[in-house]
């Protein structure tokens, strides 16, 4: 089916059967659908359009899917035939086609066939912008970087990453961002099915890098090493990952995604390795509210015991972690660090703080859990070092703020 962007052009797959012989078909299969289209080929395909539009005929262009090389070609010819911008002619072919995933390579042949080139950076310092900025993470972040530098947090309305890399594309072009923050997910993000989602998003994002020489910021996660199995590591960045279950396998997935990127590209990254994150303003990690909650109410508490006896855990305050991807991006770092709070504290020693603290009358006691516990306390010292970073808020510090921030019952 044509897809028409006004009266006279519209896009289509070259075998749709219903361009009939009121249309003049401008072919484009020859064009390949990624990098590598010269920037003549680009021209001599939108002065073909040109042409055909000026002497008043109904132009079709066509690529095999009519999704990506068709849809650049009319944005170019539409470009030039309105006198418009090209970033103004790609958002009118995606208003009136309702095609996202425009491939970025295509769209490049064109900007340079038009000379409308990506805009270098201005080094008037770091220009963010952060995907999943509504979320816990990106709103703590989103609050300091606006103190100190120019930030961009689309929403998801806005920049939906599961749709393709073009909406994003267009964003970091118009702000000449040139630091990218990572935090989206998908819903439910430890299941199965978000694997393939966050690699998708990660994808569209290392695409938008790439096309612009944007810098990327990545917080990965202690999960990379929970199928060890011992009594305590400390773990620096050379550790090397030994995931269990989705959330950790996914994790893995994508800082090889990354890293290929940078070998293939020249992508420039850095790659946060942090724990459980936690703070006044979220909600995990989940068991600690639940202790909150229990002691409140004078209920018993369980803690779980592993084969390798109890769970420890390094917990890292959401404001010390935004420092760190500040300091990251401030000193322009490249590479893989891991960052923490440098402790483990057990999920014994929380419910037993807690309840102190609260001056509850609840009990605590375990439950044997047949299977092993990580209990990965992150080495904080490459961080500390090249960072200049160190974390401020202790776990007892910390939990303090929730309970004072936290409504009683």
């Amino acid at each position: 089916m044509i897809r028409w962007i006004n009266e006279k052009l519209g896009t289509a797959p070259a075998t749709d059967l219903s361009i009939t012989d009121d249309c003049v078909v401008l072919d484009v299969r020859d064009m390949v659908d990624r990098f590598g289209n010269s920037a003549s080929t680009a021209k001599e395909k939108i002065e073909q359009g040109l042409t055909l539009l000026r002497q008043g005929k109904q132009v079709v262009v066509c690529c095999d899917y009519g999704i990506s090389r068709s849809n650049a070609i009319a944005a170019g010819i539409l470009s030039r035939f309105n006198r418009i911008s090209l970033d103004q002619a790609i958002k009118e072919v995606v208003h009136a086609t309702g095609e996202q995933e425009i491939k970025l390579e295509p769209l490049r042949s064109v900007r340079n066939a038009l000379q409308d080139g990506i805009a270098h950076i201005s080094d008037d310092g770091p220009r963010v912008l952060i995907t999943g900025g509504s979320g816990f993470v990106g709103q703590a972040l989103l609050r300091e970087l606006l103190k100190r530098h120019y930030v961009v947090a689309p929403s998801r309305n806005e920049v939906d990453l599961t749709d393709g890399a073009l909406s994003l594309d267009l964003l970091v072009k118009e702000h000449r961002i040139n630091f990218i923050v990572h935090l989206a997910n998908p819903p439910e993000y430890t299941s199965n099915r978000a694997m393939g989602g966050m690699l998708t998003m990660l994808r569209n994002v290392l695409e938008v890098c790439r096309e612009n020489n944007t810098r990327l910021i990545y917080p990965s996660s202690v999960a990379l090493y929970s199928a060890y199995r011992t009594v305590g590591i400390v773990a620096d960045q050379s550790l090397p990952p030994f995931p269990k279950g989705p959330y950790g396998e996914a994790k893995l997935l994508c800082e090889i995604l990354i890293e290929n990127h940078r070998k293939l590209y020249g992508l420039e990254y850095a790659l946060l390795r942090a724990p459980a994150l936690y703070g006044d303003a979220g909600d995990r990690p989940k068991f600690i509210y639940n202790f909150i909650g229990k002691a409140r109410n004078n209920e018993p508490i369980r803690t779980h015991r592993y084969l390798n006896g109890d769970p420890k855990l390094d917990l890292l305050y959401v404001d010390d972690f935004v420092f760190a991807v500040m300091a990251a991006i401030e000193a322009d770092f490249v590479g893989t660090l891991n960052v923490g709070s440098g402790h483990a504290v057990s999920t014994r020693e929380l419910a037993e703080w807690i309840v102190s603290r609260t001056g509850s009358n609840s009990t605590v006691d375990c439950r044997n859990i047949e299977d092993y516990a990580a209990n990965i306390t992150m080495d904080i010292s490459m961080a500390s070092k090249v960072l200049s970073w160190q974390p401020m808020v202790t776990w007892e510090m910390g939990l303090g703020r929730l309970l004072d921030s936290s409504p009683s019952n």
